[in-house]
């Protein structure tokens, strides 16, 4: 009977499934072939001007290994999975949207700190009087920054939150830029400006769709979130798409429609686009007053590990060994209890 054999390795909070597979000792080359595909044989192949190369290997035991890779096939029947952690912080947001539930369209940073932007259905959000200073947050749905985080400043009303963690982005933004905006292009005013947006185009180039948050400028429609098109016009950016989120949550992309303005001072910042739900109401492990979900299994090993160490504060070396070895007994018990047969299992198909 054919099977498969699996295996698994952590990665942080992330748990990976692999697949085993046999290779040759020679490598993928253990079989005959010819330099050029569609030749089976020596003669065919070297007719055609190709080179026949022979087999450099058998296909016996002594010439396989087994090699885990990302798994090729469907599983039919599923495969579960029994995982577990200790968490540093509780997520207890009611999910009532607009109060501790948000969404935002992007991240990006102001050259220090990470920056999370949105935008509503047809004006900026204000996000003066939903966040505060030091307030914890859980984001989910961005691929890189999916996790805790605390914010720095209270929410501008401009739909901008800034947090804590850092972040580095080059570019990062063009602060008080002055720009003449006219269908669809933010053309810089001076050289000076057009040569600065120039270059902010430039550290770009690398992405396949580029993406700006404008803040400040005196028409509505010219601020939000837009997607870059065309950038051969010298010293202008020139908006695509504006991404905005409807009055039913949905993301939505359509044609930029911008007023015409001139001598418009305006911030413009390099994004990511993401759409990215972020939870307030979260309680972060800070003192001895948070909760912890232990196990009973865990809950006796962190009284052996306690004993253990007022014992090596009396300098008792003898029960400070003594309960490190409980210790280490009951951590072992709790992971047991958690993991039933070795980590590779073999499955039949």
């Amino acid at each position: 009977m054919a099977f498969k054999r699996y295996a698994y390795y952590n990665k942080g909070n992330k748990v990976a499934i692999v697949e085993e597979s046999s290779h040759s000792t020679s490598g993928f080359l253990a079989v005959a072939h010819c330099t050029l595909s569609g030749y089976t044989t020596k003669a065919t192949c070297e007719a055609a001007g190709g080179q026949w190369i022979p087999s450099s290997g058998s296909s016996t035991s002594d010439t396989m290994y087994e090699k885990y890779t990302s798994p090729t096939e469907s599983i039919s029947k599923g495969i579960e999975i029994e995982y577990s952690y200790t968490p540093t912080f509780n997520i207890q947001s009611t999910l009532t949207e607009g109060s501790d539930f948000h969404r935002f369209i992007g991240w990006g940073s102001n050259g220090t700190n990470l920056l999370l932007f949105t935008y509503g259905a047809s004006d900026v959000a204000d996000l003066s009087s939903l966040f505060a200073a030091d307030d914890w947050i859980y984001i989910s749905g961005s691929g890189r920054w999916s996790g805790l985080h605390q914010v720095k400043s209270a929410g501008s009303a401009t739909g901008i939150l800034t947090l804590k963690t850092k972040c580095n982005l080059k570019p990062s933004v063009l602060t008080d830029i002055v720009v003449d905006i006219a269908d669809e292009l933010y053309i810089g005013d001076t050289n000076t400006q057009k040569m600065d947006i120039e270059a902010f185009k430039d550290a770009q180039d690398y992405r396949g769709t580029s993406y700006i948050f404008v803040e400040n400028a005196v028409n509505a429609d010219g601020n939000g979130i837009f997607s870059l098109s065309d950038t051969s016009n010298s010293g202008a950016l020139n908006v695509n798409n504006q991404i905005t989120i409807d009055a039913d949550g949905d993301y939505t992309s359509t044609a930029a429609n911008v007023t015409t303005a001139g001598n418009d001072t305006v911030s413009i910042y390099n994004i990511f686009y993401e759409q990215i739900s972020v939870y307030e109401g979260i309680e972060a492990l800070e003192d001895e007053s948070f909760e912890l979900d232990l196990t009973e299994y865990q809950a006796q090993a962190v009284v052996y590990y306690v004993k253990a160490k007022l014992s090596e504060d009396m300098r008792d070396m003898e029960g400070r060994e003594f309960f490190m070895r409980l210790f280490k007994k009951q951590m072992e018990k709790g992971a047991s209890s958690r993991k039933r047969g070795p980590y590779i299992v073999r499955g039949f198909f």
